[in-house]
């Protein structure tokens, strides 16, 4: 229609539509991939998993970075206070329950993940042949251990008190927790030093030969995946690249 600003593009001969090029490669792929590796979903997966169980959340947090080692498995958890205007804030508590985990980036080479059901590995402590390995069950589910204590230099708000436990015990709720700690040690003063810091050598033999022969599965960037932390150890194969993961840690009602 004459007077008419708007521009119309013409259209080839017969009819047809220009043709398309191949799907998941230009800007809208691209916007999904950022949507995907956001931090954010990980408050949304933590509210949609737990529900109205869902007590406390903790600050996100970046790990990765450029060719790492390998992580041995372990329970997440950290004692981390501050004081905000005369009143004392946990950033991080060592009862966190619930782990969700984002990649934003997987590794060029390795960096793959590795899953133990804590409960079966220490049923099979219990039942097991070797009476040494039984003396680890019994040691694990009936003696404290300073559970960060031979952290030398801890991080800024890492409070100086001993935080004393069992690696396995149970909630008053009687929810059962398994854990696993690099730092672990006797506590102050253990008459049976020794004897408790051999012990705790032989959780970390057998926790070192649980992995070794533990199938392994990739976190891809996108990947999200939620974790019983009390039920579940973790770990990862050490890698070459970059490697983002996002980590967010909570605790639900069922919490210590």
């Amino acid at each position: 229609m004459e007077g008419d600003a708007r521009r119309r593009r013409p259209r080839p001969a017969g009819g047809d539509r220009p043709a398309r090029g191949p799907r998941g490669r230009g800007r809208g792929d691209r916007r999904r991939l950022r949507h995907a590796t956001d931090p954010e979903r990980l408050v949304d997966a933590a509210a949609t998993a737990l529900g109205g169980r869902l007590r406390e959340l903790f600050g996100i947090r970046p790990q990765g970075g450029p060719d790492a080692p390998p992580l041995g498995l372990h329970s997440d958890g950290a004692n981390v206070v501050v004081d905000v205007h005369g009143r004392s804030v946990r950033l991080r508590d060592p009862d966190e329950d619930w782990l969700l985990m984002l990649c934003g980036r997987a590794a060029d080479d390795g960096g793959d993940s590795v899953l133990i059901d804590g409960y079966a590995l220490v049923e099979a402590l219990r039942t097991a042949g070797e009476p040494e390995l039984r003396e680890v069950h019994d040691f694990l589910v009936g003696t404290d251990v300073d559970y960060f204590g031979t952290w030398v230099n801890p991080a800024r708000g890492v409070p100086g008190t001993p935080l004393v436990r069992r690696l396995v015990e149970y909630t008053r709720a009687g929810r059962r927790v398994v854990r696993a700690s690099d730092y672990a040690a006797p506590v102050p003063r253990e008459p049976e030093w020794d004897r408790h810091l051999e012990l705790i050598e032989r959780y970390a033999d057998a926790l070192a030969t649980a992995m070794e022969v533990a199938p392994r599965f990739r976190l891809d960037a996108g990947d999200l995946f939620v974790l019983d932390n009390y039920r579940f150890l973790h770990g990862r194969d050490g890698y070459r690249g970059e490697r983002t993961l996002h980590v967010l840690t909570v605790r639900s009602t069922e919490a210590a």
